[in-house]
């Protein structure tokens, strides 16, 4: 295992797990989800007793082996793990479409090609990302994290555009509700497609 992935599992995994929480009890049950950006499939694991199906893609195939190794060992069998880029998706069709910490972490022109794609698979789209933190440590915490993980330039582009409301207008979605995480600076947006 590399230590990025050792790092995700063991750091990353634990100090979010308040953050899926609040992510699976948005799920109904019985739902078929899937997560882009998935890492180590942590999301889906919490969910797996409550969901009917999940299928976690991620670009990073150390990520996709650490999950498709746990899924052996836990024997979720309503779960899949991909190395798939989101747009490369078939039209399959889905209750919620969810992604954490990852659309930031792009240019805005392919988070909002990967929005658009997934828009047509689900009318429902839960994308936890970084909104403004309220507090000193909270700001803090968000840049220094940004700042060693390799894409704080993007990160930048991405707040200085707006964010994910700044998105999801220029994808013609509408934002149904902003839902403040307990982590400070993160915001669950749940997206729709706007009516005719």
């Amino acid at each position: 295992m590399s230590f990025r992935v050792w790092l995700k599992a063991n750091a990353a995994d634990k100090v979010l797990a308040p953050l899926r929480e609040e992510l699976v009890a948005l799920f109904d049950a019985g739902a078929s989800v899937l997560d882009i950006g998935c890492g180590t499939g942590d999301l889906l694991f919490r969910a797996s007793n409550k969901i009917g199906k999940g299928h976690g893609i991620d670009l990073d195939r150390q990520m996709i082996q650490y999950a498709n190794n746990k899924l052996v060992e836990c024997s979720a069998t309503n779960l899949r793990f991909d190395c798939l880029n989101a747009l490369e998706l078939m039209q399959d069709s889905y209750d919620v479409v969810t992604s954490t910490l990852c659309l930031h972490e792009m240019d805005g022109g392919e988070a909002c090609d990967i929005l658009r794609q997934v828009s047509t698979m689900s009318g429902r789209l839960l994308i936890a990302d970084y909104a403004e933190a309220h507090s000193l440590a909270g700001r803090i915490a968000t840049e220094f994290d940004e700042m060693i993980s390799g894409h704080y330039s993007k990160f930048r582009r991405y707040r200085q555009s707006g964010r994910i409301p700044a998105y999801a207008r220029t994808c013609n979605l509408e934002v149904s509700q902003a839902i403040h995480s307990s982590i400070d600076g993160i915001v669950i947006w749940e997206l729709q497609g706007k009516s005719p």
